[in-house]
């Protein structure tokens, strides 16, 4: 592989952060790092784990090493130690934000990457296949953050409404107030109520938080995009869950599941029962 060169975008600018931006200093150099560092073994062995690590970019799908390459989510992730299970068919790629200890300093964590793009990981593979599930159709994103993942998607043309109820505003907790495309101020349940012609997409609804329950039941449209933690994971509530197993049944998922270790999100699409 070569060192990737995508930066990420940030509130206000062009679409790129500048070459002495924290952020991109920060992403470009951690990929330095990881290049040297693999340049010299092909797996990583962590105390307590019986299977070694390899780096990311070994065991993703071509087309989505490609991808990578060209996506800031993914840089510098595309060195980042990893594990990969499952089936060679729907296989399953878990990221891991540590090295061993006598490697040197500390990795960028799963939480402040995320606050940057998405608490979600991105692939070609998850955008083909959500595309697909599209079918031509609008998506409405609720929660939507920076709006990473409906900038990837309105790269391939997908028409996308993103909301969030913190957009254009200095509190939002989830994100570090970066922007990549349009996000629009809005109360997520009351714009389900009001696009029942658009698929519904919660991707990682917040944890211990009414909000995807609330929004689920005022979504009068016939399918939905969840991308998130199983019931008692890091996402939504008891009650989100209850309602989307009652009234909703999975009619596809992807078939990539990326994310980060520790965590079980998948990303599954839903019609109505």
């Amino acid at each position: 592989m070569t060192a990737p060169t995508a930066q990420p975008a940030r509130p206000g600018s062009d679409g790129t952060a500048g070459p002495g931006d924290p952020t991109a200093l920060m992403v470009a150099g951690t990929a330095e790092r990881l290049i040297r560092l693999w340049a010299g073994r092909s797996e990583l062995h962590h105390p307590g784990w019986g299977r070694p690590f390899r780096q990311l970019g070994d065991l993703l799908p071509e087309q989505d090493v490609e991808f990578a390459a060209h996506n800031p989510q993914m840089v510098p992730l595309l060195w980042y130690p990893a594990l990969r299970h499952g089936s060679r068919t729907r296989p399953v790629i878990d990221v891991f934000d540590h090295l061993p200890a006598e490697l040197g300093p500390a990795l960028p964590r799963r939480q402040e990457l995320s606050r940057v793009y998405s608490w979600a990981l991105a692939s070609r593979t998850a955008l083909d296949w959500l595309t697909d599930c599209l079918d031509g159709r609008g998506l409405l994103e609720v929660g939507a953050g920076s709006g990473y993942w409906a900038w990837l998607l309105r790269a391939r043309g997908v028409d996308v409404l993103a909301t969030d109820a913190e957009a254009r505003t200095e509190r939002n907790g989830f994100t570090d107030r970066f922007q990549y495309t349009e996000v629009r101020p809005g109360r997520a349940a009351e714009d389900a109520a009001a696009h029942p012609d658009r698929v519904l997409a919660l991707l990682w609804p917040p944890h211990r938080d009414p909000m995807a329950a609330d929004t689920l039941r005022a979504y009068r449209g016939p399918s939905v995009l969840y991308l998130g933690d199983r019931p008692g994971g890091l996402c939504a509530d008891p009650d989100f869950f209850t309602e989307l197993t009652t009234h909703w049944r999975p009619l596809s998922r992807c078939p990539l599941t990326l994310r980060w270790l520790g965590n079980h999100d998948t990303a599954t699409y839903f019609v109505r029962r």
